[in-house]
């Protein structure tokens, strides 16, 4: 059975207990998992799974699809001084959408994983700015050897991948500069 340490990117009901959870992972890429009591009170995952958790996972590989089964977590980071801030929050979920949109699933991603784990790190800590987003549009052009100087990382991105988050260029313009 695999096991990494994986970011929490997005959540999916499952059935009425359940959650369909995605990871960013260094050694595995990204991957989806099935937890089936995540909802349930007294489960084995109630309270471990949410946006930006940092956590140990172990899962078993499915034979047939691309949704695996989740077998234990072990917590390390919830990351709570993001859910203080709605800015911080917005712009830790675009970071986690733009890579959703960039990166292949199930492709070893160690630096662009290391990427997000520093950006989550140092947005917990700072103020939401657009010089924060713009700074991991450029690591993340430069990750997909795609970045020019004189050029907006996000204009690069935008031109390689159609599914760039919509809601950027507004999450922009409620930022601060610096």
């Amino acid at each position: 059975m695999p096991q990494d340490t994986g970011i929490i990117l997005k959540t999916y009901p499952l059935g009425e207990t359940g959650l369909i959870v995605v990871w960013s992972t260094a050694d595995h890429g990204i991957i989806r998992t099935a937890a089936r009591t995540a909802l349930k009170p007294g489960g084995d995952f109630f309270g471990r799974l949410d946006l930006f958790f940092e956590a140990e996972l172990l899962w078993e590989t499915s034979k047939t699809g691309d949704l695996d089964h989740l077998k234990s977590v072990s917590l390390l980071n919830p990351r709570l001084a993001l859910r203080h801030s709605f800015p911080k929050l917005r712009l830790a979920g675009y970071m986690t959408k733009l890579l959703l949109a960039t990166v292949e699933p199930r492709t070893p991603i160690p630096e662009i994983h290391l990427m997000l784990h520093r950006a989550l790190a140092y947005l917990e800590t700072r103020t939401a700015t657009r010089h924060i987003m713009q700074h991991f549009e450029k690591r993340l052009a430069e990750e997909h050897g795609m970045y020019r100087q004189g050029m907006p990382a996000i204009a690069i991105l935008r031109s390689h991948y159609p599914h760039v988050p919509a809601d950027r260029d507004a999450l922009y313009d409620t930022l601060p500069p610096a």
